[in-house]
């Protein structure tokens, strides 16, 4: 009877009156499937989400902490990471001084700022020191000098840790303002280059990934000569771009907010130095793939529910996927609603592309049974041997699945997997990946055979979902973060 319980009170709907569970029934599973899409939610939501986990597992909950802020293996997810440190901090903190060191291996230095003022504080001043002695003799210094906080910045938090930061280190403020020119000079940040007018020491083939595309109009306006120059030379291959830590969406955002601009403007924002750019950045991307096959599609939710960030990132996502492809749908995707399409990736550079997929009616409905039963149906019509069907579907979405049409009682996948068996075919294996958790449900628990779930806007988790057929949500989660890149996160 208690189990009969704890599945009833479990039972939740979507935002559009579809079967769903208010949780994984593991916390750390809830963790891990919704904390890479939680950038909507308030800082209580994250708290309770994280505080919920650690309860179940510390050690779990920690790998999945260190996982989800990871910035080139993980999800790198930043104000999820500092929030839980914080709370970490004022309830664990033995556990979190213990991991105090890995904070900038998987994140950035700036994440121990947020800690000066809780009981871990002489503890971040201490690993300050320890780097600052070591980045004052070595030939090639860590990017600590780049995040400490300087007391003259424009924000007022900024400020306010630089003064913490520089009393506890027993610096008056000129020793402080010395030591982070020296650094920052050693480092060779090109903020410092940009704010002293010394445009012809940039180095754009050395510029960071983000860098290179938040900076293209200063470069453009102050040093065009040099920057048309070096945007040739990398439309011909003879130099380089940095896109490793650069996203999909952050890149294909910037096309597809240039096409929403155009409703309203009749000026083109974007520059055919833009273009070049866009394109040596996308091709640039980590490679997550690689030579890994598999016969499978991405359906990309493109519902009103998903406009703006997530809609971004379920599009580049799905390109992204689609264009490694080497199955039969290689550069193709679905878009689900209640007329799924089936689209075509075409074009001769990425805003080519960009463009021709958003002249697609998108912003529809989140009908994902019409999807799915427009697979089934083509599989029936055209007699497809059962080998041929497909054996994996990524469904990128906030996961507020319209009703099913046999009623709200219905779970849809449950009722299409039915009918997928009827018909003689199995149902695909089903990658759940949660890029808006604005509300807290999922659409299976942590058993459901041939399920995954996941979250956020990093294309990383590709190298993990690649593999993955036949397991459980848990299993494979368990494969992700006990994996050996966080095999030092203890408690």
């Amino acid at each position: 009877m208690l189990n009969l319980l704890r599945n009833e009170f479990n039972q939740a709907q979507t935002a559009n009156g579809a079967v769903s569970y208010r949780s994984t029934e593991s916390t750390v599973l809830d963790l891990f499937s919704m904390g890479g899409a939680y950038r909507q939610r308030n800082d209580t939501d994250i708290k309770m989400l994280f505080s919920q986990a650690y309860a179940e597992d510390k050690l779990l909950t920690m790998k999945t902490l260190f996982y989800l802020r990871d910035i080139r293996g993980g999800q790198g997810e930043r104000r999820f990471f500092r929030l839980s440190l914080e709370h970490l901090a004022l309830h664990d903190r033995d556990v979190l001084l213990k991991n105090l060191h890995l904070i900038p291996k998987f994140g950035r230095w700036d994440d121990l700022w947020g800690l000066l003022e809780t009981p871990l504080g002489q503890e971040v001043v201490a690993i300050v020191k320890s780097q600052l002695n070591i980045d004052r003799s070595s030939a090639m210094p860590s990017l600590l000098g780049k995040w400490m906080p300087s007391e003259n910045a424009s924000s007022r938090i900024t400020k306010k840790y630089g003064k913490i930061l520089r009393e506890s280190l027993g610096y008056s403020s000129k020793t402080y303002r010395k030591t982070l020119s020296d650094l920052r000079k050693r480092i060779d940040i090109v903020e410092n280059k940009m704010s002293s007018k010394h445009w012809h020491e940039v180095e754009y083939d050395k510029l960071p990934s983000k860098a290179g595309l938040i900076y293209r109009d200063a470069f453009y306006r102050h040093d065009e000569e040099r920057y048309r120059s070096y945007l040739d030379n990398l439309k011909q291959g003879k130099t380089k771009v940095n896109a490793n830590t650069l996203y999909p969406h952050e890149i294909v955002g910037k096309i597809l907010d240039s096409e929403r601009y155009r409703y309203w403007s009749s000026s083109d924002p974007l520059t055919p130095q833009d273009i070049q750019l866009f394109e040596a950045q996308w091709s640039a991307l980590p490679d997550f793939i690689g030579e890994k096959s598999e016969d499978s599609l991405v359906m990309a939710d493109c519902s009103a529910s998903m406009m703006g960030t997530p809609l971004n990132v379920a599009i580049s996502l799905a390109m992204y996927i689609a264009e490694r492809n080497k199955g039969a749908f290689k550069d193709h995707f679905m878009s689900f609603s209640s007329r799924p399409n089936l689209v075509k990736i075409q074009g001769n550079n990425i805003v080519n592309k960009v463009t021709n997929i958003s002249k697609h009616n998108f912003v529809e409905s989140t009908n994902i049974e019409s999807a799915l039963s427009v697979i089934l149906q083509t599989a029936i019509r055209n007699k497809l041997p059962k080998t041929d069907m497909i054996r994996k579907l990524y469904i990128i979405s906030d996961m507020q699945f319209d009703v099913a049409t046999e009623g709200a009682e219905v779970h849809i996948f449950r009722s299409m997997e039915r009918k997928f068996v009827e018909a003689g075919y199995d149902l695909p294996n089903l990658v759940f990946w949660n890029v808006n958790a604005f509300t807290t449900n999922v659409p299976f628990t942590m058993n459901e055979q041939g399920v995954q779930l996941v979250s956020g806007f990093s294309p990383s988790i590709l190298k993990h979902l690649m593999n993955a057929r036949e397991q459980t949500p848990y299993s494979w989660m368990l494969e992700v973060i006990q994996s050996e890149r966080y095999a030092e996160v203890s408690v």
